[in-house]
């Protein structure tokens, strides 16, 4: 190993599709991903959006703070890490919902407990790293860095970005890095509005795609310089790329450039080339111009020789703020489990695209694996994890 190597020592997750990332994975690779279903839980006012909604048997609030200390669990018992190991680290949460969820669930009680009375306000009332980081912080006594990413779907991807380069420049010792995400009114609403929502199925890459679908999701990777002894496999953190993309509020551009020149600065910053990437962990949302443009970018890149790509949105959902934390950490524990899962939704080829995202399972060799993020502002995120 190379002086300056950045490792991911541990993680974990809490989906819809199971409390642990071994959970996710293994019903991923055996095909039991459930359909996103109409919202359950007491804060949601609307139940016609359907959602990748985590089972639990409480009150929202609760289910988001049980999805965040079950991530926390799972990544430290991984990584093996004592209670000083993580005194000294230093936090980076990726967040869109996690700043919202205890207003709102306090704003829906208000309302269902006091029907006739005018509505309380709602806003947000975090102050400085935020909730999500300042609960962490006071409960592991940890004393290094906090800072919270919430820019939509590229949060926890930026964070893990940045946590990269923090430990490449020695500026902290280690990271725990958070995505995190409760299910909220606020995200449900908002696509619909925007009409990026689909009321069906989200379907990554299809010719039918008509949005995406909603899941929310908690996970936690851990980043260090030294290896993790208790890692089967060995995974390498590099080539870590952002970009803002200012030509557009809304996608990186259709013509896709902008996606196949950031997969491009990706692999020239670890030194690669496309013929060493094994497989793509794609952001694939299901929405019309976003796969159209991450498709398009992907094809003018690599060309004829485009490795097998994968979205994971088809059966967790988007789980925007987390997103990337999130099927970072499944996507590992796929790889734990020997497959890399196929792609759920698809049906049919989009020739704008001209090509079917992966629809079998595929062995997870040991290689480069890229994964890219794109989303709302015209942000960029993509890295390489190498497995060894």
């Amino acid at each position: 190993m190379n002086h300056g190597d950045i490792y991911v020592r541990g993680w974990g997750a809490v989906t819809s599709l199971g409390w642990s990332a071994p959970d996710s994975a293994r019903n991923l690779i055996a095909g039991n991903a459930p359909p996103a279903a109409a919202g359950v839980s007491s804060h949601l006012i609307n139940r016609e959006y359907k959602a990748f909604e985590v089972p639990y048997s409480g009150n929202p609030l609760d289910k988001s703070m049980a999805m965040l200390e079950r991530a926390l669990a799972e990544a430290f018992s991984r990584a093996e890490l004592s209670a000083e190991e993580i005194a000294e680290s230093s936090v980076l949460v990726g967040t869109t919902g996690g700043l919202f969820i205890r207003n709102e669930y306090e704003f829906t009680e208000a309302v269902r407990k006091n029907p006739d009375n005018q509505s309380p306000a709602i806003s947000c009332r975090n102050r400085g790293p935020g909730e999500v980081a300042d609960l962490i912080i006071n409960k592991y006594g940890i004393r290094g860095m906090a800072l919270t990413f919430s820019m939509a779907c590229v949060s926890s991807s930026h964070a893990l970005v940045v946590a990269a380069d923090l430990l490449k420049r020695g500026k902290i010792r280690r990271a725990i890095v958070v995505g995190f995400e409760p299910l909220l009114n606020m995200t449900l609403h908002g696509f619909a509005s925007l009409l990026l929502f689909d009321y069906d199925q989200c379907r990554p890459f299809c010719a039918t795609r008509a949005g995406m679908q909603i899941g929310e999701a908690s996970a936690v990777v851990i980043m260090d310089t030294e290896e993790s002894s208790a890692a089967s496999a060995k995974y390498k953190f590099t080539g870590g790329y952002l970009y803002n993309d200012i030509k557009s509020m809304t996608s990186a551009g259709i013509d896709g450039v902008t996606v196949s020149e950031v997969v491009q600065q990706t692999l020239t910053s670890a030194r690669m080339s496309a013929g060493d990437v094994v497989a793509i962990k794609a952001h694939g949302t299901g929405t019309r111009d976003n796969d159209l443009s991450e498709g398009r970018g992907l094809v003018k890149l690599f060309g004829k020789n485009l490795p097998p790509v994968v979205s994971l949105k088809g059966a967790i959902g988007h789980t925007l703020g987390a997103a990337g934390a999130v099927e970072t950490a499944v996507w590992l524990s796929c790889c734990e489990e020997g497959f890399i899962p196929r792609s759920f939704g698809f049906t049919e080829i989009d020739p704008e695209i001209g090509f079917a995202p992966s629809q079998k399972n595929i062995a997870a060799r040991d290689g480069a694996y890229l994964f890219t993020f794109f989303g709302f502002g015209g942000t960029c995120t993509s890295y390489l994890i190498i497995k060894e």
